[in-house]
């Protein structure tokens, strides 16, 4: 998709000239008031940019110059909003089939796909008032697939819901690109959500493109560390399931040619993870030795590339082959180990400081 445009609300401006990816999902994040949801209210037809174009591969949504203007239902695109918007007077059956073209789906096997990717055969007879948050929105999303769209766009679909729901929703999000091969604009100001969802990153703030790439690099990017707490400072890693261990609820993920161990995971062998690892939970030691006895399981060979002094803490960069880390170390901890930029140095991470909720497939 290409997007060149100019859109003036109020005081706020936004000024946008990318182009993002025709496969996985993207997620535009940042600050609010940045311009997310005007930026995919402008691609849905819901909001006219001052000037531009925006259009995909096959079809051009809106041109200034050209005086093309398409209206939204003639965009062929889905949206999900934060709240399901459901018809309260409406089942979940006739919810789902709003919008929905039998005609196109003669054979009904296109209904029957998306109840079952979204696990929502059980609820058709009932009303929305029936429903909980997260099975609401599950069938929000279902009726904006079954409008047979070629884009689907979601506000902050898991706003308004508790941590409960949205775990009980993220999997299905997760599936719906992989299943339909759809692909999916999805704004969210949370990073959990762009750890298990994202495949691409689009940073806003005031209305301009800050920083976009795919997930690791975005994430590993100095722009990117405003947005990450002092104790939620972290990298992403990328990994592949390489055995299960023989005797303890173990799993070991291959990391930059070594061996990372984490709390049993369900996932097969040669499945590629996403781990999101906390400068917390690393600390550094200059000898490897086999014979001191330590709880820690892993340790890594890695290289120091930068080393940053801010106050009373220090924050190391590593890297791991293709991969980085960071660690948080004090000052005394510096002068002790007296730690250079182009050293190596070993890495101690905890397994149990890596729960489920920092592993995503990719």
């Amino acid at each position: 998709m290409e997007i060149q445009l100019k859109h003036a609300l109020n005081s706020f401006n936004l000024t946008i000239d990318t182009q993002l990816t025709d496969t996985g999902i993207c997620a535009i994040f940042g600050r609010s008031g940045a311009g997310k949801t005007t930026l995919i209210n402008l691609i849905a037809g819901l909001e006219t940019p001052y000037t531009g174009h925006i259009s995909t591969a096959n079809h051009c949504f809106y041109d200034g110059q050209k005086g093309i203007n398409l209206a939204t239902h003639q965009r062929q695109i889905g949206y999900v909003f934060q709240q399901a918007r459901l018809f309260p007077h409406y089942s979940v059956n006739k919810n789902l089939r709003y919008g929905y073209q039998k005609k196109s789906d003669l054979d009904g096997l296109l209904f029957k796909q998306i109840i079952n990717l979204l696990d929502v055969q059980h609820l058709l007879h009932r009303y929305p008032n029936q429903l909980s948050g997260g099975e609401m929105q599950r069938v929000a999303i279902g009726r904006a697939l079954l409008s047979k769209p070629k884009l689907l766009l979601m506000d902050e679909p898991l706003a308004s819901l508790d941590m409960p729901r949205k775990l009980e929703l993220l999997p299905y999000l997760e599936k719906l690109n992989k299943v339909l091969k759809l692909p999916i604009l999805y704004v969210t100001h949370s990073l959990d959500e762009v750890l298990f969802l994202a495949d691409e990153i689009l940073l806003l703030e005031q209305g301009k493109v800050i920083l976009q790439g795919d997930i690791e690099s975005v994430w590993n990017n100095p722009l990117m560390q405003p947005w990450l707490n002092q104790n939620e400072h972290c990298a992403i890693v990328h990994t592949q399931v390489t055995q299960k261990h023989p005797s303890y609820p173990l799993t070991a993920l291959s990391l930059g040619g070594q061996i990372l161990w984490v709390t049993e995971i369900s996932q097969p062998l040669q499945t590629k993870i996403r781990v999101r690892i906390f400068a917390k939970d690393v600390s550094l030691t200059r000898i490897k030795n086999p014979r001191c006895k330590t709880s820690i399981r892993n340790v890594f060979k890695t290289r120091i590339t930068e080393i940053i002094i801010d106050k009373h803490n220090v924050r190391v960069k590593l890297q791991l082959d293709d991969n980085i880390l960071w660690a948080d170390i004090t000052l005394w901890a510096l002068d002790d180990l007296q730690l250079k930029i182009g050293e190596d140095i070993f890495a101690q991470i905890k397994g149990v400081s890596i729960s489920h909720s920092d592993l995503a497939n990719i």
